[in-house]
């Protein structure tokens, strides 16, 4: 039979330092620019939709793809500037 190993105590205490102010400025601007991403989304989708009620005006496909796509990338910026503080 093998013998059963007791696990190692480790007694490293890990401490974050706080955030510094730039960090602090840096994470609501990306939090900000999310905000302000997702309502553009919403409102790129919402003139998607009404795009699709009205056939006649295929023009507003493009126009609601203007904010969406903004909206989007701007999303995704912001997201790699979050996780990359």
């Amino acid at each position: 039979m093998a013998k059963e190993t007791e696990p190692e105590k480790h007694t490293e205490v890990h401490t974050h330092a706080p955030p510094t102010e730039a960090q602090v400025r840096a994470r609501e601007a990306a939090v900000g620019s999310m905000v302000s991403a997702s309502l553009m989304a919403v409102a790129g989708t919402l003139i998607f939709a009404w795009a699709l009620r009205t056939p006649d005006y295929p023009w507003l496909f493009a126009v609601g793809a203007l904010p969406w796509v903004v909206g989007v990338i701007t999303f995704g910026r912001a997201l790699w500037r979050y996780t990359r503080l």
